[in-house]
């Protein structure tokens, strides 16, 4: 098949783009590849992705080619593959002016972003001076409220355990809440 003109595989490729002829006319026409490659430099493209392109418009360039109209093949396909390099580098320049617009400057919204953005260190600090607070609290709570605010860490409401401790409802309400303002101020420490 390496020894058909260019005329004879275009003819065999618009007959099936399955043809390997595609590839043989493709591998001749490698250098047109290499020469736009070395020219043009299109970011987060690596050698698969021209390769690939290159095939792509290959491909529609060898079905719409019209010998009778044009000069060259080579030179029909360079001019369509630098215009499909052009668009690429021209949606490259778009993705940056957007992540350009999207970018939010840290130190001109420092309020906005110490508001919103946790510091996992602050978070653990917490947790840890809630844990100590919550194990010197039983020193402080008085019976009922120790059994209170036991049942209440346990996930049970305020009615269940006025019902299960036999209690009435403002008993256990006053007893968590005097243990709730007992574990703000160990907190406040």
């Amino acid at each position: 098949m390496t020894n058909l003109t260019d005329e004879q595989l275009l003819a065999l490729i618009r007959e099936s783009l399955d043809s390997p002829a595609l590839l043989v006319l493709f591998e001749r026409y490698r250098p047109v590849l290499c020469k736009i490659q070395s020219r043009y430099f299109i970011p987060d493209f690596d050698l698969d992705d021209w390769r690939q392109e290159a095939l792509l418009v290959f491909c529609r360039v060898a079905q719409r080619f019209e010998v009778e109209r044009s000069k060259s093949f080579g030179s029909f396909y360079r001019q369509a593959l630098r215009f499909r390099v052009y668009d690429l580098i021209r949606q490259g320049q778009t993705k940056k002016r957007l992540a350009g617009q999207q970018a939010v400057s840290l130190e001109a919204n420092r309020t906005f972003v110490s508001e919103t953005v946790q510091d996992m260190r602050w978070v653990l600090r917490e947790n840890l001076e809630v844990q100590d607070a919550v194990s010197q609290l039983p020193t402080r709570l008085s019976k009922i409220e120790h059994t209170v605010f036991g049942d209440l860490l346990r996930g049970q409401s305020l009615q269940m355990i006025s019902r299960g401790r036999r209690l009435s409802l403002p008993q256990v309400t006053s007893a968590a809440y005097r243990s709730q303002t007992k574990l703000r101020d160990l907190l406040a420490e």
